[in-house]
Formats: structure tokens, sequence, C-alpha cells
């Protein structure tokens, strides 16, 4: 499994490395540097709220803040909106998993992977869900109530939503994607990223929780 996850990386790479890079920091929004000699560039991305340089044409992916290279998951997503990017605007219409491009057939493994762990843990913590998407993901709320904007890439906002429940009605969360999603992302990633939301709240939540006993 980790020579395909490398294998698929390198072929990410080479696709970033072939891509102009001044249309590519338009098209994403991305901050792009360069340096002398001028074949060599770097781009700086926030993501799910840390921030990420990301080298061309070698496509190296950084941590900001500590200069380590990023998880494997973390680096294709990057690399992939990077490559992909259309540039079109968010459309502010909000689909389910579901209804995104094939997203029908991993529904079930997205609800099980991101919403169930997310309902379960925040389902009767939504002070401390709210907290947490404003100070660590820098969040919004949304029009709705019971709702917060993520700024997860530049260009591709996530919405989530946490009804509480009561004794009659159970708790429910929920990650939705802004309409022009596909066009930066293939759904297999954008499964990732929704994962790698829901697995960064519950971890900052359960050591929020830990800190209180």
């Amino acid at each position: 499994m980790q020579d395909n996850y490398e294998a698929v990386l390198e072929q990410a790479r080479r696709q970033f490395a072939e891509k102009n890079t001044m249309e590519m920091a338009r098209s994403s929004g991305a901050a792009l540097s360069l340096y002398p000699p001028l074949s060599w560039r770097e781009f700086t991305l926030p993501y799910l709220g840390r921030v990420y340089r990301i080298l061309w044409p070698t496509g190296e992916v950084l941590s900001y803040n500590t200069n380590k290279a990023a998880p494997t998951a973390t680096a294709l997503i990057l690399l992939h909106y990077l490559a992909g990017a259309s540039g079109k605007p968010p459309q502010g219409k909000w689909l389910p998993f579901s209804q995104l491009w094939g997203g029908s057939s991993y529904n079930a493994a997205f609800v099980k992977r991101a919403l169930k762990p997310l309902t379960e843990f925040f389902g009767h913590r939504p002070d401390l869900f709210k907290k947490l998407l404003l100070e660590k993901l820098n969040a919004r709320p949304g029009r709705d109530a019971n709702t917060y904007l993520v700024m997860a890439l530049p260009r591709l906002p996530l919405l989530l939503r946490l009804e509480p429940g009561d004794q009659e009605v159970p708790a429910s969360a929920s990650i939705l994607f802004d309409a022009v999603a596909n066009e930066y992302l293939v759904t297999e990633d954008l499964a990732v990223l929704g994962e790698s939301a829901a697995a960064r709240l519950l971890r900052w939540g359960r050591e929020q929780a830990a800190d209180k006993i």
C-alpha cells in the first residue's frame, strides 16, 4: 500500500512540474514566490488551519512552521489542488458528499469515517464544536443556525453543521461541499479532505476534553 501511495505521489509531482506556475497561482489563489534562479519557485497554501510550502518543480510539500515533510495524504491534496484548480469562484450552493461526482458509491464510508465520529463526539458538545471551528479553522458562522463556513483551501470552502439533538431527535453532523468542489479536486480527494477536517476537530476536541478531567 505504501508503494502505491508513493507511486501516486510521484505522478502528482510530475503533473505539478509540467504546469505553468503563474497560471496555477492565479487559478488556485495560492501565494507564489520566485527565487533566483527563476527555475525554483514556491507556493504557500493554507489548508485546514495549517500553512504549507509547496516547492516547484520538485513538488516537495513542507510544513511552513516546522519545515518537515507533510504527510503523503496532505501532499497529494495540495499538489492535486494546485495542478487541477479551475479558477472558478465558489457558488455558495452546498452539496452533501453523495451528490459529488461518483460520491454515492463512497458515501457510506464517508459517513462512517467522518460524519458519524463527529456526531458521536460533538453531539453533546456543541459549544466545543463551535469553539474549535472558530479558533482552529478560522471558521465564520454560516447563514443558518449551527452552521460554520471553513475555507479548507483558498477557493474550496466547506460548510459544517451540527444539530445537537435532544431526547426526541438524535444529534447529526454534516460536511457540505460547494458546487464547484469537483472543479478543484476529484471526489476521492474531497473524501480525504472531509475526513481530515473531521480528524483534526476530533483530535483537538479530545485534547481539550482530556484537559478538563
